[in-house]
């Protein structure tokens, strides 16, 4: 009997609970990163907001340097009043981007390095019983490279082909490959014809001299 709709969901949700479980550790490490990096983030970007220009003046005048000596008063008060916020908003733009960029691409490269690790045997011997034989034809389905073990990115698209309906396009490839499968056979058998045979030649009688 084919697996009804509430079995299939019970045993989506059966893999995605071992998913969580077998991802927790990873999911741990790579919240505590977030954090750390969102405090470092806040910390540096709240400093260039907030404290680098009086640092920069207090700085200014402890070596005894005068910028409206040698810039003017008037352009002293352009970059205090208008250039200088802009120019440590734009420092602060950067460093968010240096920080969004480098903080993405360590999220993705641990996610993928997460989808090789390859799922103990005891983990699916645990899970098999549990499966239909449907949900375990669409495991079977997304583990296509079998030189390599079961890894959990392979019971990532498992989960996520069950969501897609691969269970009802399982059962028609089957069912198309078996149509194709009989009639390419009697075509085959259909369009052979008898090899044609030579007519063998009659022996001559070459030239006497």
């Amino acid at each position: 009997m084919p697996a009804t709709p509430d079995r299939i969901r019970q045993d989506r949700r059966l893999i995605g609970q071992t998913l969580f479980k077998l991802s927790l550790t990873r999911l741990a490490i790579l919240a505590v990163g977030i954090v750390i990096a969102a405090g470092i983030w806040i910390y540096i970007a709240s400093w260039i907001l907030n404290d680098a220009s009086p640092w920069i003046q207090g700085l200014d005048q402890s070596i005894g340097l005068n910028w409206q000596h040698i810039l003017g008063p008037t352009a002293v008060s352009l970059l205090n009043s208008v250039i200088n916020p802009w120019l440590w908003r734009i420092l602060a733009l950067i460093w968010t981007l240096i920080v969004g960029y480098s903080l993405k691409a360590w999220i993705l490269s641990s996610l993928a390095a997460g989808r090789l690790y390859a799922v103990d045997s005891r983990v699916l011997a645990d899970l098999r019983p549990h499966l239909c034989d449907e949900v375990v034809d669409v495991l079977r389905w997304v583990w296509q490279d079998r030189s390599e073990p079961f890894t959990l990115g392979d019971l990532q698209r498992a989960h996520k082909e069950l969501g897609s309906n691969r269970i009802g396009k399982i059962a028609l490839m089957r069912e198309q490959t078996a149509i194709l499968g009989q009639d390419a056979g009697d075509d085959f058998q259909a369009d052979e014809r008898p090899r044609a045979t030579r007519r063998p030649t009659e022996p001559t009688l070459g030239r006497t001299r």
